[in-house]
């Protein structure tokens, strides 16, 4: 029986340009036992050593630039740049991060002792690897978002089996043969699954799977997490967002345009963090509102082979005819277009950057997580209901606030229900190697990225040592009169 064939499409011209074998579901424990055996060798290293071989990592990438991101651009339509920049570039940053500081966010902390455990006692806090890690990757960024949680999983001293997306299947073939080129002293350490979504969810709940990163829908990731209850596997699940904008009558609005468009329309806007929907005060919302028109009518569409195009088409199918429906709903119910619209043909994947006003919470481009380049504006008549708007949502993935004023900036932060909130930028929080990546709400379930992502990678280990000098302790037996008279006291002393 011949194993199933996935196709690479490149969206501008929707022809098949390549194809990947898929991996049989019947090979998947195998490959988990060579992964936990891989492991163990790996975690038996320092993370100086374990450094090494990442930084290695590190500079195949950067000499397979190239070949990453036509690989990237190709399958997906973006604008070369984009493969670099949020692509290439920043899974060299992870690398290096991680190559650096494993070993100074995974180290021991200690931890003081109460005093009535007596002299000769340490307390700390150790971070062991969890094992085998499962981790399924999204079709939007499909080298960075797969690369991420990888490179975080080994750091720590963990394997690692990868599936990557089968809607740009040859970016999987990429990651296999860096993997191939950088680990071939442990064999197994870190591995390539290529097939459908289904054979994801095979994958982590194959048994000896100890944790799983999953990126991806919000709905997809719910089903998972309840296949994963059956096991108790611990896991990361960073999902959808339905990001707001806050634009104050003091901001710099030029600035505050200029970022929307790029916070909404990079990648055509196909990110889950997006800025998905803008809250701007009354007071200047004409200017805002014209700015970003210009803004977007200087956009440049077109296939990635051309460096000056902005914009190239939706990577895929998948989510037009939802599109479709998002935009409709919204003019069904007073949305007013002032840019793009629905595309030329149905046939088509480019969808041209469009813009709404007059639009409201009972519009589902509001409350949903909207996929592609459509940017809903509403006017609000100050912070407090910009700021009820922003929470009227299920999602809490990003946030994004613009204002001259940093105080007032600051306070409207603090109040966002958001795993990460940006002043005066969009979308760089990512970039950001050592600070933690995830959401609150229906957007996920713990962070990676810097300290806390890493440790998310780890069992925590409580451990108290003595130096077993004495032969005895005073709280041990046998007990007395005298030791229960101590006891009270010591409850006496903490009041």
């Amino acid at each position: 029986m011949k194993n199933e064939i996935l196709n690479a499409v490149n969206p501008a011209s929707q022809q098949i340009f390549e194809h990947v074998e898929s991996t049989p579901k019947s090979e998947l424990p195998k490959m988990v036992e060579k992964a936990a055996l891989a492991q163990k060798k790996w975690a038996a290293l320092t993370y100086k050593e374990r450094g090494v071989y990442l930084k290695k990592l590190k500079n195949l990438v950067i000499e397979r630039a190239e070949e990453i991101a036509e690989t990237i651009s190709k399958g997906m339509g973006k604008p070369l740049v984009e493969s670099y920049l949020f692509g290439v570039n920043l899974v060299a940053e992870d690398l290096e991060e991680y190559s650096e500081k494993a070993g100074i966010y995974l180290a021991d902390e200690d931890v003081p002792t109460p005093e009535y455990l007596g002299e000769n006692k340490k307390a700390l806090v150790r971070y062991t690897p969890r094992g085998v890690v499962a981790v399924i990757a999204p079709w939007n960024f499909p080298f960075g978002l797969a690369m991420s949680p990888v490179i975080t999983a080994l750091a720590a001293g963990n394997s690692v089996v990868l599936k990557p997306t089968s809607a740009v299947p040859m970016i999987g073939k990429v990651i296999e043969n860096l993997f191939n080129d950088t680990f071939y002293d442990f064999d197994g350490l870190a591995q390539v699954v290529h097939g459908k979504g289904s054979l994801g969810s095979d994958l982590a709940t194959t048994k000896g799977i100890d944790f799983v990163a999953f990126t991806g829908s919000t709905q997809i990731g719910r089903q998972l997490q309840k296949q994963l209850a059956e096991n108790l596997t611990p896991s990361l699940l960073e999902l959808g967002g339905s990001d707001p904008l806050i634009v104050t009558d003091d901001a710099n609005l030029t600035r505050a345009a200029k970022a929307t468009v790029f916070g909404r329309f990079s990648n055509n806007g196909q990110i889950c963090e997006a800025v998905k929907r803008v809250y701007v005060d009354a007071k200047v919302a004409d200017t805002f509102i014209a700015n970003v028109k210009k803004e977007v009518e200087a956009l440049t569409s077109g296939e990635y082979t051309t460096p000056s195009n902005d914009v190239g088409p939706l990577a895929n199918g998948r989510g037009v005819n939802t599109l479709r429906e998002l935009l409709q709903d919204a003019l069904d119910k007073g949305a007013e277009l002032i840019a793009g619209g629905f595309p030329e043909n149905d046939d088509t994947l480019f969808w041209p950057a469009t813009v709404l006003i007059n639009v409201d919470h009972s519009m589902r481009v509001m409350q949903e997580e909207v996929f592609g380049p459509i940017l809903p504006i509403q006017i609000v008549k100050d912070d407090e209901e910009a700021i009820a708007l922003a929470n009227d949502s299920e999602y809490g993935l990003d946030a994004y606030v613009f204002s001259s004023n940093m105080e007032r900036a600051h306070k409207i932060a603090n109040q966002l229900q958001a795993g990460s909130v940006d002043i005066n930028e969009v979308l760089v929080h990512y970039a950001v190697s050592g600070i933690p990546f995830g959401g609150v709400k229906n957007s996920g379930i713990n962070r990676y990225h810097g300290k806390i992502g890493l440790q998310l990678f780890a069992n925590y280990k409580g451990m108290v040592i003595d130096s077993g000098e004495k032969d005895t302790e005073a709280l041990w037996f046998p007990y007395s009169e005298e030791k229960l008279q101590g006891a009270k006291q010591l409850l006496e002393q903490l009041k």
